[in-house]
């Protein structure tokens, strides 16, 4: 009887064995299911991801082109299209990049993927422009966007009530503007004369970027940027202005120095498209207060008993009948050191050329170096068609040079006989900024100076503008013109800030 229990046992132990033995299979089966099923998952994920990411960054790709072809100094600019190159984009005009692939068409591409969110923004049907992306002169080997749209932006396609009139279809009619000149700068529907906007100095038209991307496995992503002109926003009251504490003052005593604020009353190159037509300026003007040069003057009479030949300074507010030199109020981004400094960083940000670069650190007084017109990091391709935007941190001698654009020198500037300047400079030292000058030549500046300290000598901003110098020794060229269409075409927009920017779901 005994063995046949022990062999009992032994079978019932060989067959709760095999059932752990099958259990341990399914669930290695079942956990390398798993790892199956989720491999195949995360593969999935990790290609939506990839779709995802690309249609992102081809839609963002788009956007840039535009965004970079609104200026006018871009090779490939769009600003002269018919519908750019007015007073205001109008708000039933709409401009398209297509971007084709191989094979397709401007008109099969948007049919293929038409534009379905304009309707949800605009009960208008819009006039269309179209023009080719850059990337279709290379067999379209750059990003995968389709399309992109620029309009104009109102208070209903952003659904921004700004000035608390209501969203309604009216303003389908009435694009929006940007104004910095407001504390924060905000969006603003702009005074209108008839049907046309006529926006202040300090406002400029908003635009929607929108961007439509494909990837090759289908999926679409819409982004859209909503952009404004960059802006300057330097408006001048002389063809020389010396702010602040007028130091030291010794005028050019040669006969064909002269100083004109009569707009264009130079021999600067014409401006295509621009007439001189501005208001007559003084040809000096200066700061209400004291002169440091002679405590007991003020400012305007000591440059005026400065001058070897009074006669030469030719402007508005000229007294009996000359010379020109008045008491100026400056206003906007030159009216404090505040507001100076802070579109000096922007210049700087935008600048073709930085001098020296890398740039030296905040709060850093580079006056003791003196760099020169052609130096390392000079833009070679200056000239009177391609105006440059240069910061120069420190000193700067022009040498026997004629430079186009504007220039913005952190220390003294220097200049000789035959040194010239068309646009705009801005001389603003630390310490003391100096404008000075030597020998003969025929050289001439058509467009604005404006000299002013901003900083003391350890670099650290003023409340109130500081002492300024201006020293002619000899001949010094022929002068300083002011010229309203060079002082305009330097400032062109150095770029289209992002004010605002969102995904749109399909």
């Amino acid at each position: 009887m005994k063995p046949s229990h022990k062999l009992r046992k032994k079978n019932r132990q060989a067959g709760v064995a095999l059932l752990i033995a099958i259990f341990s299979m399914l669930l290695i089966a079942a956990i390398a299911m798993a790892l199956v099923v989720s491999a195949g998952t995360e593969t999935s994920l990790a290609a939506n991801y990839r779709a995802t990411t690309g249609g992102y960054y081809a839609a963002v790709a788009g956007i840039e082109e535009a965004r970079g072809r609104l200026l006018p100094s871009n090779p490939n600019t769009i600003s002269t299209l018919a519908p750019l190159n007015g007073a205001y984009l109008p708000t039933n005009q709409v401009v398209y990049i297509v971007n084709p692939g191989i094979g397709e068409t401007t008109g099969n591409v948007m049919a293929k993927y038409p534009d379905n969110q304009y309707a949800h923004e605009f009960s208008i049907a819009p006039t269309k422009t179209f023009i080719n992306s850059v990337w279709v002169a290379s067999n379209n080997n750059g990003p995968l966007y389709k399309w992109v749209r620029i309009n104009a932006a109102t208070k209903a396609s952003l659904q921004i009530n700004v000035d608390n009139t209501g969203l309604g279809a009216a303003n389908n009619s009435t694009p929006l503007y940007f104004d910095t000149s407001l504390v924060p700068a905000a969006m603003v529907v702009p005074p209108v004369v008839g049907a046309v906007p006529a926006p202040t100095s300090t406002q400029k038209q908003a635009y929607e970027v929108t961007a439509l991307a494909v990837t090759p496995n289908g999926s679409q992503k819409i982004l859209q940027y909503v952009v404004t002109a960059a802006q300057y926003n330097i408006n001048f009251n002389a063809a020389l202005s010396l702010t602040g504490q007028v130091g030291n003052f010794q005028g050019a005593n040669s006969n064909p120095y002269h100083v004109n604020g009569q707009d264009g009353s130079g021999s600067a190159p014409a401006v295509p498209g621009c007439t001189n037509n501005a208001a007559t300026l003084p040809a000096i003007g200066v700061d209400a207060g004291l002169s440091g040069g002679n405590a007991s003057q003020t400012n305007q009479q000591y440059v005026i008993n400065s001058l070897p030949r009074p006669d030469h300074y030719i402007g508005a507010g000229a007294i009996a009948p000359a010379p020109s030199v008045s008491t100026i109020t400056t206003t906007g981004a030159l009216a404090t050191p505040a507001t100076l400094d802070q579109v000096i960083q922007t210049i700087q940000t935008n600048a073709d050329a930085v001098i020296p670069n890398p740039p030296n650190p905040p709060n850093y007084n580079n006056s003791g170096t003196t760099y020169n017109f052609g130096g390392t990091g000079w833009p070679t391709d200056m000239s009177a068609t391609n105006p440059k935007v240069v910061y120069v941190d420190g000193s700067f001698d022009l040498g026997p040079n004629t430079g186009y654009g504007l220039l913005v020198v952190t220390g003294n500037f220097h200049y000789h006989g035959n040194s010239g300047w068309k646009g705009v400079i801005l001389v603003v030292g630390d310490g003391s900024a100096t404008f000075d000058g030597q020998g003969g030549g025929n050289g001439e500046f058509d467009g604005a100076i404006f000299v002013a300290t901003t900083r003391d000598a350890s670099g650290n901003q003023l409340a109130n503008f500081g002492t300024t110098n201006f020293d002619i020794s000899g001949g010094g060229g022929n002068g300083i013109y002011y010229n309203s269409c060079w002082v305009s075409k330097v400032q062109q927009p150095p770029s289209y800030q992002v004010l605002s920017f969102r995904e749109i779901s399909q």
